[in-house]
C-alpha cells in the first residue's frame, strides 16, 4: 500500500528542517532517542503509527544524523519504513532503503519561510508562537511553546517533545533517553554505502532550464512528482 507511507509527516525530519540554521544547537553534541506514537482518522479510515527514532550530533549541530523507524497501520494494512538523514554543514543526505541510493542536496534557509529558521527564543517569538512556561522532560528543564496547532518542548534549542495535529490526525515524539556534551563516535554518522545522487541533477535530467530556475515552490513541486512518478513505477 504505497500511498500510507505519505499519510504521515514524520516528526523528527521535521525537526530537522525546523531547525535548519548555523548553530541549530547551544549544545556541542548530544543523542536522544525519541518514541513515536499516532493516531487518528484519514478519509474515513482509522489510522496509526508507532516507531522510534535516534538523533546524534556533534559541532553544534554541524554534524547531525537522525534513524526513524516507523510502522504504519491504515485501513488494517501494515507498512514499515527506515528514515536516515545526515547533516553536514549545508548539505543534506536522504536515504532511500527502497531504491538502495543516498539523494542530497544543499539546505536553503526560505526567508519567506521563518519556519526554517527557528531555534531559540527570539526566533519562536517573531513567529508569533506563545510560551507556555516550562515543564521537565527526563529532568531537563524545556521552554514549552504553542506554535499552531503544534506544541513543542524544547531544551537549549533541542527538542525532546512534540505533538502535532494535523488533518484528523495527532503524533507525538518524545525523548525516553537524553544525554548531551558526550563523544559521539565516528560510525554512529555513517551512511549505508550507496550510490550518491545529487538531487540538482536528477531535476536536470527530467526538467527544461526553465523549469529549474523557478521558485522553491515550483522545485518542491517538482520533487514531489518526482517522487509520484516513481512510486507509479513501482505499482
Amino acid at each position: 500500500m504505497k500511498k500510507s507511507k505519505y499519510i504521515f509527516i514524520f516528526l523528527l525530519v521535521g525537526v530537522v528542517n525546523l531547525f535548519a540554521a548555523a548553530n541549530r544547537y547551544d549544545i556541542k553534541s548530544g543523542m536522544v532517542e525519541y518514541e513515536i506514537v499516532g493516531e487518528g482518522d484519514v478519509g474515513g479510515n482509522s489510522a496509526a503509527l508507532s516507531g522510534t527514532s535516534k538523533l546524534y550530533f556533534k559541532d553544534f549541530g554541524n554534524v547531525e544524523l537522525t534513524d526513524e523507524k516507523i510502522q504504519q497501520t491504515v485501513m488494517k494494512e501494515i507498512e514499515e519504513e527506515r528514515t536516515v538523514t545526515k547533516i553536514m554543514g549545508d548539505k543534506i543526505y536522504n536515504v532511500d532503503f527502497t531504491d538502495e541510493v543516498t539523494y542530497t542536496q544543499k539546505m536553503v534557509i526560505d526567508d519567506e519561510e521563518p519556519t526554517l529558521n527557528v531555534k531559540n527564543k527570539e526566533a519562536f517569538i517573531s513567529m508569533g508562537a506563545k510560551n507556555l512556561g516550562v515543564e521537565k522532560v527526563l529532568g531537563y528543564d524545556c521552554d514549552v511553546w504553542q506554535l499552531g496547532e503544534d506544541r513543542i518542548w524544547v531544551y537549549n534549542s533541542v527538542p525532546l517533545k512534540l505533538i502535532t495535529k494535523s488533518l484528523g490526525l495527532v503524533q507525538i515524539q518524545e525523548a525516553k533517553l537524553a544525554v548531551f556534551n558526550i563523544t559521539i563516535k565516528e560510525d554512529k554518522f555513517k551512511l549505508p554505502p550507496f550510490p550518491v545522487k545529487a538531487m540538482e541533477e536528477i531535476i536536470g535530467d527530467n526538467y527544461t532550464e526553465e523549469a529549474s530556475s523557478s521558485s522553491i515552490e515550483e522545485e518542491n513541486k517538482t520533487i514531489s512528482n518526482l517522487i509520484k512518478q516513481s512510486e507509479k513505477s513501482k505499482k
